[in-house]
């Protein structure tokens, strides 16, 4: 019985196998067809070059060698449950250059969709038979395919080996990093109570001594109330039996200040007389500064423009040199706030070279940090730079910067409205358009046959030069011609209809247009 269903390598997939095989290259397998025959079981022929009705061409899911038989190679793909609508007679194999290499048939196999109710994941696996499966790259790219359950569980068990291996190794070693104040990792311990190192951990018998050494410390909150032998305390830090003593004259008690039983104390019907050291004594109170302003008092003999200090003084303008409230006069420079670095009759403020300076008769000038920036005459306010208002401001050319013109006017202007035309209208003359730089010109010339000039130069180019007739002709008709030959001038000549070598010197009219 006669095979019924079979693949087989395509005459370019062997002849691509055995240059492979012969010059040690790799043919890469990377996508697989299937087809529906064109509604019949095809038969396999290594000729063909494409599926006899292509529906569907997708990446591979899996490219292995048979595990039981390595001259074999098993190439799968996978369509899922919502792809189909079609029937399955035809599988095509095909390498990274788009040739088919391989083809096969297969049983008839409707692929249903998931929206007709019965969808599935189809599995289409073809096997080949080779020479040598080195000649064939064996992989896929998994960011493009779906995975067969069979393969997902042989990666999840790879997977689970090397990462099982990987734990007993890490069990198994001593490689780990120290912690630090920073970073995780293993820590040493220690039961030193005195060790700076910041690299080992307390262990609880450290942390137990240096509780009970807390413990054995006095509370604040206690206020030495806590001490277990107050007279040792007392007598460490030098107090006698006078911290216990009630201030008295009686026996048991501490003397007072002026208790003749302390030798070299104050009495008090000295009324401090008895102070060794009344500089001193004075300094300590605070009373040397208040004693030193009393001593450097003005005495009462003196006397104040004149006037005696006997009562209250008030004092002029004139008194002090000052100038009235009611006016006057006041000679030479004058800065408020600041010396005046102007000279002249000038008044600055704030800064010592900012204000208003006499610059002649009946010219006030106006300075900033020195500059002279405008002055005011009987003729009015001069600024010899911009005037400013907010964002805008007036330029010394009369032109006027502004937002609500979004920048110069000049430029608003020439931009929103045309320019007026400019020309000179005589026989030889010409016209400009403001706007956009067009020009015309024209012009006569009693003879033709040179180079002539034009009224006005084109500031860009001539574009063309148009030469008629006049009214006087030669023996026969004549054709005027003419062409641009710069900028500035032309060429402009005639010649006989009749004989095209001769050029004529006849008289004609011209029109010329550039820019």
């Amino acid at each position: 019985m006669s095979t019924k269903y079979f693949a087989l390598l395509t005459n370019t997939g062997a002849a691509k196998l055995a240059k492979a095989t012969a010059l040690g290259m790799q043919v890469e397998i990377t996508q697989m067809a299937v087809g529906d025959g064109n509604g019949a079981l095809p038969t396999p022929d290594p000729a063909q070059t494409a599926l006899a009705h292509e529906i569907r061409r997708a990446p591979l899911n899996a490219l292995t060698i048979d595990p039981l038989n390595t001259s074999q190679i098993i190439a799968e793909q996978v369509i899922p449950e919502d792809v189909g609508g079609w029937w399955i007679r035809e599988i095509g194999l095909f390498d990274k250059d788009g040739d088919m290499v391989a083809i096969a048939n297969c049983a008839e196999t409707y692929k249903p969709q998931l929206q007709e109710g019965s969808g599935r994941v189809q599995v289409i696996r073809v096997i080949l038979i080779v020479s040598s499966t080195e000649a064939v790259t064996l992989k896929i790219d998994p960011a493009v395919v779906l995975a067969t359950r069979k393969y997902v569980d042989s990666e999840i068990i790879e997977v689970k080996n090397y990462i099982d291996d990987q734990l007993l190794t890490h069990e198994q070693s001593r490689n780990h990093p120290d912690a630090t104040l920073t970073d995780k990792g293993f820590v040493q311990l220690s039961s030193s109570t005195g060790s700076l190192d910041e690299t080992m951990a307390a262990t609880p018998k450290a942390v137990r001594i240096a509780m009970d050494n807390a413990n054995a410390r006095l509370a604040k909150e206690r206020n030495l109330a806590d001490l277990t032998n107050i007279p040792l305390a007392r007598q460490s830090l030098q107090l006698g039996n006078s911290a216990t003593r009630n201030v008295g004259a009686t026996a048991g008690t501490v003397a007072a200040g002026d208790d003749s039983r302390i030798t070299g104390a104050l009495q008090k019907d000295q009324n401090g007389a008895d102070i060794p050291n009344k500089p001193l004594f004075l300094q300590n109170v605070g009373l040397e500064e208040t004693i030193n302003l009393a001593k450097n008092a003005v005495p009462a003999t003196r006397r104040i423009n004149s006037k005696p200090l006997s009562g209250d003084i008030t004092l002029s303008a004139g008194d002090v040199g000052a100038l009235p409230i009611t006016g006057g006069r006041l000679n030479g420079s004058l800065g408020i706030g600041t010396d005046n670095a102007l000279g002249g009759n000038s008044i600055v403020l704030g800064d010592n070279d900012t204000g208003f300076k006499q610059d002649g008769d009946g010219v006030l000038g106006i300075y900033a940090n020195n500059a002279r920036v405008g002055y005011i005459d009987n003729s009015g306010l001069h600024m010899l730079n911009d005037v400013y208002s907010g964002d805008a401001h007036l330029g010394g050319n009369g032109d006027i910067f502004g937002s609500v013109w979004g920048g110069w006017l000049n430029d608003f202007l020439n931009n929103n409205y045309n320019r007026k035309n400019t020309a000179s209208l005589g026989d030889y003359g010409w016209v400009r358009d403001e706007s956009t730089g067009f020009i015309m010109q024209w012009g006569t010339l009693g003879s033709s046959n040179g180079t002539y000039n034009f009224p006005r130069e084109f500031p860009a180019s001539c574009f063309a030069v148009f030469v008629t007739n006049t009214n006087q002709q030669g023996g026969s008709v004549d054709n005027a011609f003419g062409y641009p030959v710069s900028k500035s001038q032309f060429f402009a000549a005639t010649k006989a209809s009749t004989d095209g070598n001769v050029v004529n010197n006849y008289p004609v009219a011209w029109f010329a247009i550039g820019r």
